[in-house]
């Protein structure tokens, strides 16, 4: 008997009545019955109606809104590794990347050729971030002799800080200046950061900005202090590394994470996005936990109640840049290109624009809206249009 592994094209006609529950005739009216039962005719007609909900309101709606919130001290600043990148310091695949660099490996008859060839594997075959990440972790706190401490903390740590040339960042000081007022009053809810590092704090004392309180083991907020969650970990530039420090960056660790509902980070994130308005910077939004919880606390509230984040728009350069070096590894692709007319110039428009739209419609579906940036500096001025005339 032959073994036929082609697809039928029934396959793609099998709509039923069932499937078109919540599709009106309107949506329907344009198709013939034949059309109706092509499963791509419903898909064009679902990706239409998101692209209509997908318009986001205009800017002066989401900034009233989020003034509203931070007028009633309801607003919640999310913050992500953009915000530390703007300090000097490396963002996760930088990190990884140092800390690769400065791997070592323990054993005595470790000889220099296996030690070289074992470096030059990391760079020469790519891995995954997060394999990578699991491979350093093993590396680092491997041995009888690290049980029980936090070697690999201390291991993240010197690669965060070491050779890092710091610098002030607006963004950071914009930040601060959401966060308290001149007299050190508590201006937001919280600040929750996925970061690991001290330089917002480091910022708030060079401010004499000191009513906060660091948070990143099961802790309590304080009465009047704005409390800045740090919810993968945290490691401060001074003083000793404890067992309260340990940190979300390994496999493991976002497994747990994400298969633990009642963890204390998942517990204080989840009740904040519920309770609050949350304004997300510096963040891709691909964290796979902190997608699962923004769509838990959508589901908890009402469907015209939307998150914001303040998103740097993709530059025609990168684009422009990523194109060449794709096609130049993919002849086939420009040859349809070619076929297909289309000029370099016009499709890394085509491109940039289709990948705004992929974000927003993502970001959407999260229950956020995205308000584009030019700069860091043009997320400074939207940032200072939230507290202008509060």
């Amino acid at each position: 008997m032959k073994n036929d592994l082609s697809v039928s094209d029934d396959i793609c006609k099998s709509v039923t009545w069932q499937d078109l529950q919540g599709t009106t005739w309107g949506e329907l009216g344009k198709y013939t019955y034949e059309q109706i039962q092509n499963i791509n005719t419903i898909i064009r007609i679902f990706h239409q109606r998101q692209k209509s909900r997908s318009l986001s309101p205009d800017y002066s709606t989401q900034f009233m809104e989020l003034k509203r919130a931070y007028n009633s001290k309801k607003l919640v600043l999310i913050l992500g590794a953009g915000v530390s990148i703007g300090c000097g310091l490396p963002d996760w695949s930088g990190l990884l990347k140092k800390m690769q660099n400065g791997i070592y490996l323990s054993g005595e008859d470790l000889e220099d050729k296996a030690f070289f060839v074992n470096k030059l594997f990391l760079k020469l075959f790519n891995r995954h971030e997060l394999v990578l990440a699991r491979n350093l972790y093993h590396h680092s706190s491997s041995g009888l002799e690290n049980d029980g401490c936090i070697l690999f903390e201390k291991f993240v740590r010197c690669a965060l800080y070491k050779n890092t040339e710091f610098k002030r960042s607006k963004l950071v000081e914009e930040i601060i200046r959401l966060s308290l007022d001149d007299e050190g009053k508590k201006l937001l809810d919280c600040i929750i950061t996925c970061n690991y590092d001290d330089i917002l704090e480091h910022y708030m004392e060079e401010n004499n900005q000191m009513n906060y309180r660091s948070i990143y083991y099961s802790e309590t907020e304080e009465p009047g202090m704005i409390p800045i969650y740090h919810v993968h970990g945290f490691l401060p530039r001074n003083g000793d590394l404890t067992d309260k420090n340990r940190i979300i960056l390994s496999e493991e660790a976002y497994h747990a994470l994400y298969n633990t509902s009642n963890a204390w980070t998942n517990k204080i994130q989840l009740d904040k996005f519920i309770k609050n308005k949350c304004l997300l910077i510096g963040l891709s939004l691909n964290d796979p936990n902190l997608r699962r919880l923004l769509d838990s606390s959508k589901n908890e509230r009402n469907d015209d109640e939307f998150y914001n984040i303040i998103q740097l728009r993709p530059k025609l350069a990168d684009c422009r840049k990523s194109l060449k070096k794709f096609l130049k590894t993919n002849k086939d692709i420009l040859d349809d290109k070619i076929a297909n007319n289309l000029d370099f110039e016009e499709t890394v428009k085509m491109l940039k624009a289709e990948e705004e739209k992929f974000f927003e419609e993502d970001a959407l579906s999260l229950g956020v809206h995205v308000i584009w940036a030019e700069s860091e500096a043009d997320i400074c001025k939207k940032m200072q249009q939230i507290k202008r005339d509060s």
